[in-house]
């Protein structure tokens, strides 16, 4: 009786999921996709126009129930999948509070071990602050560590030094950093308000979700799109898993998570619509995905492989 029941709990999920991100995909394409050329002109492209915000409206509804079916169901499906794994939280400076609180809350119901939480200020992605930040990191690289010789922009040379100083070497369960190299470079990069964190909270993690807010990337938000997806993708290949996860439009082209797609870098996975309890679920999910050896693309945006990792109807 016990599997009958897990079955039907199981199947209940799969089937929200399948019903919300279709909605939910839809409502992503009218978020990020141009509009349509030729609406709103004349009667009967208002007529279409009108029709189509009709069944956007309808989307948002039944994509709300599903989601709310999701998260019910989303700590059971997550419990026991990362039990004992340090996982990392980098939040950036425009990442929501909620956003970070239920990967957080996620995170502990897989039986992850919680590595901290440390945030990325508006200094460390402003162009305001490159060569100081530069300076920091050349001057306070843990012993063994080195910085890309090619790619010599700030997000990349950052992401070198964090990924050494914040991880765990990909294949035993000793840090890369010392203790001491690793304490130096934090509190550097924290007293000059590049970073924050809780004193004694951060530890050498087996994994890292890189939460980001909602910027396209476009416009005067152009510079920190590329910084952080230039961070992110030099920590990542120094870990066995980082997923990097943000709201719908930083799937766009010029968004963090539109520049991320497409590199086909084995250790990264990424996650689009994360105020979406499917995609904060998506986000574990491809943690645990990233440390068997797989990635891919998550969410309602174009540019995603599925909607989340596979999940097992048993």
């Amino acid at each position: 009786m016990a599997h009958n029941k897990g079955q039907g709990r199981s199947g209940f999920l799969i089937a929200g999921l399948g019903f919300g991100v279709a909605a939910g995909t839809l409502l992503g394409a009218l978020v990020i996709s141009p509009a349509t050329a030729g609406l709103g002109d004349g009667g009967a492209n208002k007529a279409q126009l009108a029709e189509a915000e009709d069944h956007a409206k309808i989307a948002e509804a039944q994509a709300n129930s599903a989601d709310s079916v999701v998260s019910e169901l989303a700590s059971d499906a997550v419990k026991g999948t990362l039990d004992g794994k340090p996982v990392l939280v980098i939040r950036t400076n425009d990442a929501t509070d909620d956003d970070v609180n239920a990967i957080n809350n996620l995170l502990k119901s897989s039986g992850a071990e919680n590595a901290g939480t440390l945030k990325l200020t508006e200094l460390f992605s402003s162009s305001n602050g490159v060569d100081r930040l530069k300076s920091i990191v050349a001057n306070t690289l843990p012993a063994g560590a080195q910085l890309n010789t090619k790619d010599l922009d700030p997000g990349t040379h950052a992401g070198d030094a964090l990924g050494a100083a914040l991880l765990l070497k990909p294949d035993s369960n000793d840090p890369i950093a010392s203790d001491n190299d690793r304490k130096l470079l934090l509190e550097a990069l924290k007293g000059e308000g590049f970073i924050d964190y809780q004193d004694g909270s951060i530890k050498p993690a087996r994994a890292v979700v890189i939460v980001n807010g909602d910027s396209d990337g476009s416009g005067e938000s152009s510079f920190a799109s590329g910084m952080l997806s230039n961070f992110s993708r030099a920590l990542a290949v120094q870990s066995k898993a980082t997923v990097v996860a943000g709201r719908i439009h930083t799937a766009s082209d010029s968004g963090v998570i539109g520049q991320l797609r497409g590199s086909n870098i084995k250790e990264i996975s990424t996650v689009d619509s994360l105020d979406q309890d499917w995609a904060r679920l998506a986000t574990v999910l491809a943690i645990n995905e990233l440390l068997q050896g797989k990635h891919g693309n998550y969410g309602a945006a174009a540019s995603a492989d599925a909607a989340v990792p596979k999940l097992s109807k048993g």
